[in-house]
């Protein structure tokens, strides 16, 4: 922590609370006021679960255009063979690594979404995944302020549209906590930021929870505001109804890390795979999270890219699948929904180093009992494409988010994402 004192409410999220995590140290006199028998309630709510694929989905080794000889003519080290594909239809199919996803397709659940985009589209991984997390392409992060963004660098007016949502939605719901990011989500982090709802990151749910010492700088720094002070009090006021929240969650989290350990969905050993066994149990401790955050990074595939990706294809798939059993298995099902996303996708040819470079348009997949299973649009064209060898998106991700806000959640989709898009139908 660089700034020697909290004097405002952005300051707490910053530096305190906006990411709670391990050893988080509070002031006595804030925790008093915040045992004050809150509890975080579940129910019968909605749920998302994000999964950022990081660093570069390639498109066409996830959803493959079988279908298409420019495919076959521009990828030879990377080409997926028309017999390994697993059909979806006449167009694309499956990596054959991805035979998990097409066992749920067959029961109707699981849709995927080619060639996903957004007009000018840009290929900087930080300003790429800014751009998604904020839900706006006309936004662009200045990398060179080291002030604010939860990240650790980048605008201190950075919101997602995510946090968007939790702001609007739950401002004045103070037993709710609407989002949490489970497992390392590395330093690109705006999706969940916001301005009254803060965002828990949780690393290492057995250990999440609060320790009071009187030493640390954040304690130091907290007790030295003057409650008696008048032009204090609202800060305070926000920031013991922060802890309270966390206060009230830690416990919930603890208990979930113990069922997680017991879990018999058969999740892989991977990062991702844990990160959604947590989820998987923080769901089924009855938490009001809305929404949760997972990463699976190792996408940037700039050379050898097929045995890698190959893995990751498998990881993203069976993980995804196991979560979902989870989720069958606790009675859940028909509440979540999995949503995967990633900053860009790669060039429409191959490079010289048997990998792919950064592109643009890139598939989504969403699982989930309320899907509408199949393929929603077409995939981009291999005969068409722009003169930096770059797909032309088929469909703009805010369609998906809208239809996502809307359909699933339940919310207006135009305040949150500053305009009104036609909302995909993938939702049933």
């Amino acid at each position: 922590m660089t700034r020697s004192r909290i004097a405002t409410r952005r300051d707490f999220l910053t530096q305190g609370l906006g990411l709670v995590g391990v050893g988080t140290v509070l002031p006595n006199f804030l925790v008093h006021t915040a045992l004050a028998g809150q509890q975080t309630q579940g129910g019968d709510h909605r749920v998302v679960v994000l999964v950022e694929m990081s660093g570069g989905n390639d498109g066409p080794s996830a959803l493959v255009p079988y279908a298409m000889d420019g495919y076959h003519r521009l990828r030879k080290m990377t080409r997926i063979s028309e017999q390994q594909v697993i059909r979806l239809n006449d167009e694309v199919g499956l990596n054959p690594n991805l035979r998990p996803f097409k066992e749920l397709h067959d029961q109707g659940k699981f849709a995927a979404i080619p060639g996903v985009g957004y007009p000018n589209p840009n290929y900087s991984h930080e300003q790429a995944m800014y751009i998604w997390h904020s839900g706006d392409p006309t936004k662009r992060l200045n990398i060179y302020d080291s002030g604010g963004g939860a990240g650790g660098g980048g605008r201190s007016d950075a919101v997602g549209w995510i946090g968007r949502y939790a702001d609007s939605t739950f401002k004045d719901a103070s037993d709710t906590q609407p989002t949490i990011a489970v497992g390392g989500t590395g330093s690109r982090f705006w999706l969940m930021e916001a301005h009254h709802r803060p965002c828990l990151n949780i690393e290492d749910p057995a250990a999440f929870g609060f320790r009071y010492g009187q030493t640390e700088p954040l304690y130091q720094r907290l007790n030295a505001v003057d409650a008696a002070k008048q032009n204090q009090i609202a800060e305070l006021e926000y920031i013991t109804h922060t802890v309270m929240q966390a206060n009230a969650t830690s416990q919930r989290i603890q208990e979930a890390a113990v069922r997680a350990k017991t879990n018999t969905a058969n999740y892989p050993g991977s990062g991702l795979g844990n990160s959604l066994r947590t989820v998987g149990a923080l769901i089924g401790g009855g938490l009001s999270t809305r929404v949760f955050f997972v990463r699976q990074g190792g996408y940037d595939t700039h050379s050898g890219q097929r045995g890698g990706h190959d893995n990751l294809m498998a990881d993203l798939s069976n993980s995804i699948a196991a979560f979902h059993r989870d989720m069958t298995n606790q009675g859940n099902a028909n509440r979540v929904l999995i949503m995967t996303f990633s900053e860009f996708g790669r060039t429409v040819a191959e490079n010289n180093s048997q990998g792919t470079d950064h592109g643009s348009a890139t598939p989504m997949f969403i699982v989930g009992n309320g899907v509408k299973a199949g393929v929603h649009g077409h995939h981009p064209s291999y005969e068409h494409f722009n003169p930096q060898g770059h797909f032309i998106p088929t469909r703009d991700f805010r369609s998906v988010y809208a239809a996502v806000l809307e359909k699933w959640l339940g919310t207006q989709s135009q305040p949150i994402l500053g305009g009104t898009f036609a909302q995909l139908d993938c939702i049933a």
